[in-house]
């Protein structure tokens, strides 16, 4: 299993160095690559290593500091992170315990699965800060959730315990411990994970015959 641990030591606040931090490790899992690898481990998981706070978001002290081409920087910095999460041909899973606000949403968003402690709780406060979100969180959420739960969240800034996150589809489970499931994880074959990933990330813009091509094409590279 690959981890990854947030720990600036406070909120764990989304900076700008804190983003290189994250893409600097995420870049690392690139060269990990290897699918007809079986001791090559296909799980990712990010974590925090403080209590009760898995992460507050973007740096708003930072921010202000920022003219247009720093905000335009720091934007595109999170949001090519987040596009390099995706990309990842290994299982990613955000495990969160405690608070997960602002770009720490879109933040897991970016992310396969995301398990939560029940004292977990999640928000996004853009709307009542006066800023809209530039790391993508407002168009990620449609694949994890339905408009009416993104319009409380990204709208109605209401902070959504572990419980209801998870009636609402952006939290896959919620438990104080997650080991068997993420020994589970770390059990399936690479070659699989990476295929369904490929296979998964196409889904939507190819028709169903595309898809059996590509799962052939696929097939024939990683299992012959």
């Amino acid at each position: 299993m690959h981890e990854i641990v947030l720990d600036d030591g406070g909120m764990n606040l989304l900076s700008s160095d804190a983003l290189r931090r994250l893409r600097d490790a995420v870049s690392g899992l690139r060269g990990c690559e290897v699918p007809r690898d079986p001791a090559t481990s296909q799980l990712v998981v990010l974590r925090s290593a403080l209590p009760h706070i898995f992460a507050a978001g973007a740096d708003m002290a930072e921010m202000r500091q920022f003219g247009a081409a720093e905000a335009e920087a720091f934007a595109r910095l999170g949001q090519e992170l987040f596009d390099a999460i995706e990309k990842l041909p290994m299982i990613t899973v955000a495990l969160i315990d405690g608070d997960c606000f602002g770009g720490a949403l879109d933040l897991v968003l970016a992310f396969d699965l995301r398990f939560a402690t029940p004292r977990s709780r999640f928000s996004h406060p853009g709307a009542r800060l006066g800023i809209i979100t530039g790391f993508g969180g407002t168009s990620r959420w449609r694949k994890a959730i339905d408009r009416s739960a993104a319009r409380r969240l990204f709208l109605g800034n209401e902070v959504l315990p572990a419980a209801e996150a998870e009636s609402i589809g952006l939290v896959d489970r919620v438990a104080e411990s997650f080991d068997d499931e993420l020994a589970r994880l770390s059990s399936l074959d690479p070659a699989v994970v990476r295929m369904m990933k490929e296979l998964s990330r196409h889904a939507d813009a190819l028709s169903a015959s595309d898809l059996r091509l590509v799962g052939e094409r696929l097939g024939e590279v990683y299992f012959r």
